[in-house]
């Protein structure tokens, strides 16, 4: 029987050439198929309950209570309205923020104390919640009543299409 020459290694017998052969795979595409619906399926059956679960942590994660945009917007002008503080940088809210927001960014949160004294409390946003949180700790701890989030963060009202404006940092007091 001739061998092929790449085969061929001069150490083997025709007994142990056999190992070397290329074997011809065969794949069962529909079995392959199948474990990958089953896998996909079975990542589904843990990953939807486990976003619930975090979902709710995370709404369930602000100190304060949170104000949807159409409840914010049925106040504005009126004697109830909060004040509305954006938490981001200025060159974030120079961008665009909630029409009479004030900007007053994390950083300088704890030395702007004083101009957030308002009779009918104080809502705080950010672009996904992150520093609203920070903010929301800090003010926390200087006794800032009637603390509010927005739900949704700025994001929402980016994706709620509510008005925004841009331009210039209003600062509060300056």
């Amino acid at each position: 029987m001739p061998f092929p020459a790449k085969l061929y290694r001069p150490e083997h017998t025709p007994a142990t050439l056999r190992l070397y052969r290329p074997t011809k795979l065969r794949y069962d595409t529909q079995a392959m198929a199948m474990n990958l619906k089953t896998s996909l399926y079975q990542r589904h059956l843990v990953a939807l309950p486990l976003l619930a679960v975090l979902s709710v942590v995370q709404a369930a994660d602000y100190m304060s209570p949170g104000l949807t945009p159409e409840q914010l917007l049925q106040k504005p002008g009126s004697e109830q309205a909060p004040l509305v503080v954006d938490v981001r940088s200025p060159a974030e809210f120079g961008v665009g923020h909630i029409p009479g927001a004030i900007n007053v960014p994390v950083s300088d949160l704890e030395g702007r104390l004083n101009e957030l004294k308002h009779d009918n409390g104080v809502l705080i946003y950010c672009i996904n919640g992150s520093r609203t949180r920070q903010a929301e700790a800090i003010l926390v701890g200087a006794d800032i009543h009637n603390l509010y989030h927005l739900e949704g963060a700025f994001y929402g009202w980016i994706q709620g299409k509510y008005p925004i404006e841009k331009g210039g940092v209003k600062k509060s007091g300056w």
